[in-house]
Parts: C-alpha cells; structure tokens; sequence
C-alpha cells in the first residue's frame, strides 16, 4: 500500500467505525483543530482510516500543502469528535465569511464544500440533533451570504459539480432554492432561513430507501419506483423528531415531487395544496436534475433545460418561479453549458 508522500509521521490504524469527512477547505492551517485527522484510504468494499494528526499537534500549512499536492482533499474525524469538529467549523466559517479579504469565490468555495460533508454525515445519520444543529448554522450562513450580496448565487452555481450525487444535489436545491426565495421577495434572509433547511434535507428520505436502488447506475424498474417515490413520506417522518425544524420545511420536504396538474406523488396534490416554497423547490429540484450528468443520462445545458421547463413541463411547474430561475442564472449561466 502506498501513502501519500505528505505522511510521513508513524501510521496508527484504527478498526473501521463511524467517521465524518472533514475537507481541508475546513480546516485553515494554523487554526487550533484540536482533535484527530485522519487519513481514508481504499480498502476492499469501503476504506481503511490512519491517524495522520493527533489532538495535540497542530495542522501547518505545510503539511496541508502537501496533502494537496498529494490530491488529497479530504481527511477524517472520528464520531467522539464529531462534535468538537463542527463547533471548530462553525467558527472558522464564521472568521472566513467576515473577513474582508477573503473574496466571494473563495467564500462560496467553503461554503460549498462543507455542506457536502455535512450532507454526507445526515445522510448516514438523520435523527442526529447535532447534525441537523451544525446544518442549520451552514445554511444560516449561505442565506446571510446570498441575501447580502445577489451575484453570490451565480458565484455558487459555477462550483456546482458537473456529475450528479445525492449530496451535492442536496446542496444546489439549497443554493438555487433559497436564492428563488430572496429573489421573489417574498421571505426576508431571516424566514429564509427556516425553508433552506427544506430545500437541504429534501431528499432526507432516500437514506431509507435500499442503497442498491438509490444508487442504481441505469432505469429504475416498476417496483424501484415505487419504493423511491416512498421517500418524500420517509423524509418527513424521519425530521418530525427534530423540533429545530420549521412545519414549512416539512411541507417542502413530504411535497417536493408534487406538480401543479396532480400528477406528482405521493399524494398527488394540484397547485391549490401546494405552498410557494414546494413550488420553489420542485423548479430547483428539476433544474439540478436535468444539467447533471448519470450514467444513464448526459447533462442538458442550462438553456436546454429552462426550455423543457418552460414547455414539456409548463402545466407541472410554477412558470412565475422558472422566470425567476432565469433571472437569477442570467444571461450567461455556466451551468452545463
């Protein structure tokens, strides 16, 4: 087995368990990350987790340099930690988003990259309040940013990653979303705030569905279907428990595969029964949907995909809210074009 030539510390392997991944754009150099990094290394089906920094010693820059160098992006907290890393989080976020002299871009670059990893972490557990806590203060954040400075959400759409998964799609929702809201004028950043975390954890309910299915690289077969479209209801249940999370964020949750005609699921509901923010949430779902690339399908171009929404989609999908959408990417969206 080789290691990336950063390590040159003794290895301590650990026995497999439960870590969260912690991207080195959360972890500046020199910032007082006391608590242990790991290395996660391929191993057969999963990976194989070497202690790289122990809780005493500090992450230079120089050793974040050569992780980097090395291509690696991403190191490892274990679960006893997990707390005192998003607490870390929390304030060195805090730190780069106030300070003048970090521009936009990098500001985005973060923000963005944290979300995934938190994302990641509530998928493997949902009912966890320190999560979903650390989650809310992500999105406190992007919505302070988006709604202080609009052209932040074309800053942020042009990170999007180009291929899709579960968690990255869960942060554009986010992104395009709550960026839909500010836009419309109807929500204030302070009520926006509460529908983000709808838009977030709007596939929430996947993590209940078999992973064989969730995952398939190809078409779904009639009985898949039917257990994937039993995950807006799993979604639901599974944030009822969490008392942080808004009744209107629930809705957007349970509601957010719903159309305007009644031909949507699960239950069906016309445009009558559905509330702005589901609205704002399928057009965000959809677009994100159709400018990502699966195996199965290649990406539209942002263009293309405004153009199906705005015909093949015109009695499912709130057309006011796809205008938005078009105002808000602009002219020259670099999404998938």
């Amino acid at each position: 087995m080789m290691y990336p030539n950063a390590v040159t510390a003794p290895f301590k392997e650990v026995q497999p368990g439960l870590f969260h991944p912690a991207p080195l754009a959360t972890l500046p150099p020199d910032s007082g990350c006391h608590f242990e990094l790991y290395l996660g290394l391929p191993w057969r089906m999963g990976r194989r987790y070497i202690l790289f920094k122990a809780a005493d010693t500090e992450l230079t820059m120089k050793k974040r340099q050569q992780l980097m160098e090395n291509g690696v992006t991403t190191l490892y907290v274990r679960d006893d930690d997990a707390g005192v890393y998003y607490e870390f989080v929390d304030r060195t976020i805090g730190q780069v988003l106030a300070s003048e002299k970090t521009s936009y871009e990098e500001k985005s670059k973060v923000l963005y990259q944290t979300s995934y990893a938190l994302v990641r972490s509530t998928f493997e557990r949902p009912q966890s309040p320190m999560l979903i806590a650390t989650n809310e203060k992500m999105v406190t954040h992007t919505v302070s940013m988006l709604a202080a400075e609009p052209t932040v959400l074309r800053t942020m759409v042009s990170l999007f990653a180009f291929d899709y998964s579960l968690y990255t799609h869960s942060v554009h929702v986010a992104v395009l979303g709550t960026g839909l809201l500010l836009d419309s004028r109807s929500h204030t950043a302070e009520t926006a705030k509460n529908m983000a975390m709808g838009f977030l954890l709007h596939d929430i309910g996947k993590s209940r569905v078999p992973a064989d299915i969730v995952r398939k690289p190809g078409m779904l077969t009639p009985w898949e279907i039917r257990q994937m479209e039993k995950h807006p209801d799993f979604g639901a249940g599974l944030m009822q428990s969490h008392e942080t999370i808004h009744p209107h964020a629930l809705e957007i949750i349970q509601n957010h595969h719903e159309s305007l005609d009644g031909s949507g699921y699960p239950r069906h509901l016309t445009a009558d029964a559905q509330s702005l923010e589901t609205r704002v949430c399928c057009v965000a779902d959809v677009f994100d949907a159709l400018t990502s690339h699966r195996v199965y399908k290649p990406a539209m171009r942002a263009y293309d995909a405004i153009q199906n929404m705005m015909t093949r989609m015109k009695e499912k999908l709130d057309q006011d809210i796809v205008e938005h959408l078009i105002h808000q990417l602009g002219p020259n969206a670099t999404r998938s074009v």
